[in-house]
């Protein structure tokens, strides 16, 4: 009988594997919790006083803890020790989380910082393990930032 197993994974590469996901997880867990905090700031118990919110800040509330949910999922889709588009995605959820915590530096912003360190240190990971290009990751993560300070600029003077 043959031996159809797939491939297993090293101790050192199951330690990085699971460091991912945790650092990927708290990242996620960070966002949607700063979500809901700031959303009940003004004790909006009810769903109709969190759609008062619509459209700013509940659409970058949205954002928000959608980032942190597909970096979780980018996160889980990379396989072991191959290059992936996914292996991009937690360099774009942290270059927008950049946009975040500059422009919303006094308030939302210093919030999000973890979350924001925390997928870039996982991008960094993944990237060492998978063999990925840091500097075009680089790149996404410096593009992201731009796009989403770009896009909060034209939805508050546009």
């Amino acid at each position: 009988m043959k031996n159809d197993k797939l491939p297993t994974e090293s101790k050192s590469e199951n330690k990085f594997r699971r460091l991912e996901w945790l650092l990927s997880s708290i990242a996620a867990i960070n966002c949607i919790g700063v979500v809901i905090a700031f959303s009940f700031t003004n004790n909006t118990i009810t769903i109709e006083g969190i759609l008062s919110q619509w459209p700013f800040p509940l659409i970058y509330f949205i954002e928000i803890a959608s980032l942190g949910i597909i970096g979780l999922v980018a996160v889980a889709k990379i396989q072991l020790n191959l290059k992936s588009n996914w292996s991009g995605v937690p360099w774009v959820c942290s270059g927008v989380l950049f946009a975040f915590v500059i422009l919303g530096a006094w308030t939302i912003g210093l919030f999000l910082l973890p979350a924001m360190i925390l997928f870039l240190v996982t991008g960094i990971l993944v990237d060492k393990k998978t063999g990925g290009e840091i500097p075009l990751h680089l790149v996404y993560f410096v593009s992201a930032g731009i796009a989403q300070a770009a896009l909060v600029f034209l939805t508050l003077f546009g």
